[in-house]
């Protein structure tokens, strides 16, 4: 998904701030007239043995750059956890860049401390810029993005925001009493810290705090809600609580956004081990909901999705698994923050599910793939304690130790074609196509051509699985003997030995027997507004393409 573009606003702020601290290094390293007041704005120097000369040393101590950046560092790791992706990586440059930023201004700029400086382990290498003032004014802008994106009240932003501004007077009070820098270096400090800060949530796409949003915010506050035309509008929050590590801030963004777009308190619905979202997304329907979201991961999602085929309602998938695939090949962003705003304002998109019948039951459903075979014994044989550990990764451990599983005896037939007899190990079904690393396990699918696409793999040795897998890798479309890739509206997979079956990544039980059916525009997705769909569609015409496929759902 193409990141959007920055508000003009903070692009002026990074402009001026940069053109600031270009004017400013300017004047204080050529202009003699500068120099000299500088001088003249020195204190009188403290008395080592002092009170204030000791309180002075400690606070410049508390404050040292490399615990600031170690902070900012464990703030990064507290987003990434919370799958706040983006404001992870915004901190993560804060820190990089603001030690990098000093380190090369010391080295092009070896201005010596004022040589009044009090002898203490924090005045050392060149005063300009000061490098606590960068620290601290990169903290303080860093702290006041993660209370803007987790959505803190407006009195915590306001208190934050005063308290901040409070330190960084006071570290730059105390550099100056010091002795350690002039008045010049104090300001280039902020300067470089504003740049830095700025720079990096710019990059990385996350909002800059401004402080003249908050007024906006608190002035609105203090107004009667405003009425609006037409009915409320309710949506229904359906949340995996195993998948969502900080309940609290999630449920503070969701009603936050939805509360700025005008839409009701939602009804919030948690699923429960014994049920992953069936009764929950009937819920969603018999309320009435005008929106569905869905916080979870593969098989949450999935669940969701079939219960909404069909109801014309739509749904914002807020990825909160491992594997996240179908946001990962709709394009949905994978940031929470981000995959929100997408699931509020983006285009509703007619999408295609997979209906399935196993051994006859009841009829079922799934949006990225269905397999039966070695992929399904190895999601059934992957450890959770260590899925959670390290992720994706507990896949490969699993087949490597599922890597002796059988062949199955198979036909397979498509539409009206004649059947076909594989001895094979992999027999995939994908309404999409790709899987975590962007690895092209079946790259024609399309979630909106109204078509089927099955993927058999029959290796006979060691070799083959190689080859085999290279020719996926390297996205090798041609079918042979050992590796068939057929398309169709309908598929009747029967295997004689009865196996393991997977829907969207989670294992579902043993089958002799699968009949998987396109369900063409059976979903209506939020997907994101500067977003194609996969077979070429261009994005002013996905309203258009919707309108069609809930007409089709309701006839």
């Amino acid at each position: 998904m193409p990141r959007r573009p920055p508000r003009p606003a903070a692009v002026v702020i990074l402009a001026v701030l940069v053109a600031a601290l270009a004017a400013w290094t300017a004047m204080t390293l050529s202009w003699p007239a500068f120099r000299a007041l500088d001088d003249r704005l020195l204190p009188r120097p403290l008395d080592p043995r002092s009170a204030l000369a000791q309180v002075a040393a400690a606070v410049a101590l508390v404050a040292l750059p490399t615990l600031q950046y170690l902070a900012l560092l464990a703030l990064a790791f507290w987003a990434s956890r919370r799958r706040l992706r983006q404001l992870s990586v915004a901190l993560l440059l804060m820190a990089a860049l603001g030690w990098g930023a000093t380190a090369l201004f010391r080295l092009l700029v070896d201005r010596p401390h004022p040589a009044q400086a009090l002898d203490v382990i924090t005045v050392q290498h060149s005063a300009y810029p000061a490098a606590h003032l960068v620290s601290a004014t990169i903290t303080a802008i860093g702290v006041g993005a993660v209370f803007a994106v987790t959505r803190r009240s407006v009195r915590a932003r306001f208190l934050w925001q005063t308290g901040a501004t409070g330190v960084v007077l006071l570290v730059a009070v105390d550099r100056w009493l010091l002795g350690a820098h002039h008045v010049s270096d104090l300001v280039g400090g902020l300067l470089l810290g504003g740049v830095v800060a700025v720079l990096s949530l710019v990059v990385t796409g996350v909002r800059v705090p401004v402080p003249h949003d908050l007024v906006t915010e608190m002035v609105r506050s203090r107004q009667p809600d405003a009425e609006t035309d037409g009915p409320p509008r309710r949506a229904a929050v359906i949340v995996n609580p195993s998948k969502v590590l900080d309940w609290v801030t999630f449920r503070r963004q969701v009603e936050y956004e939805l509360s700025e777009r005008g839409w009701t308190h939602p009804l919030w619905i948690e699923t429960t081990v014994d049920d992953p979202g069936r009764a929950m997304t009937r819920q969603a329907v018999d309320a009435g909901a005008d929106l569905v979201l869905g916080a979870g991961g593969d098989g949450t999602i999935r669940v969701i999705c079939a219960g909404l085929a069909g109801s014309g309602i739509p749904f914002g998938l807020i990825p909160s698994g491992t594997g996240n695939l179908l946001a990962r090949n709709i394009g949905i962003p994978l940031d929470r923050a981000a995959a929100l705003e997408v699931a509020l304002d983006g285009v509703d998109k007619g999408v295609d599910l997979v209906e399935i019948r196993v051994d006859d039951g009841p009829p079922d459903h799934f949006a990225v793939m269905g397999g039966i075979g070695i992929d399904a014994v190895i999601m059934e044989g992957t450890n959770p304690d260590l899925k959670k550990a390290v992720g994706s990764a507990a896949y490969f451990v699993s087949a490597a130790r599922n890597a002796n599983h059988p062949a199955l005896h198979t036909t397979i037939q498509v539409d009206d074609a004649p059947p076909l007899r594989r001895r094979a190990h992999v027999i995939v079904v994908g309404n999409v196509g790709y899987l975590q690393a962007n690895i092209p396990l079946i790259p024609d699918a399309k979630y909106d051509d109204g078509l089927l696409d099955v993927m058999v793999a029959s290796p006979r040795t060691a070799a083959d699985w190689v080859r085999i897998t290279t020719r996926v890798l390297t996205r090798q479309r041609r079918s042979d003997e050992q590796l068939d890739r057929i398309t169709g509206k309908k598929v009747t997979i029967t295997v004689e030995e009865r196996d393991q079956y997977q829907l969207d990544g989670d294992t579902v039980g043993e089958c002799g027997t699968m009949v998987a059916e396109v369900k063409p525009g059976a979903l209506v997705l939020r997907v994101p507004r500067t977003s194609g769909t996969s077979a070429g569609q261009p994005a002013d015409a996905l309203e258009q393409s919707t309108e069609d496929h809930l007409e089709e759902a309701r006839g």
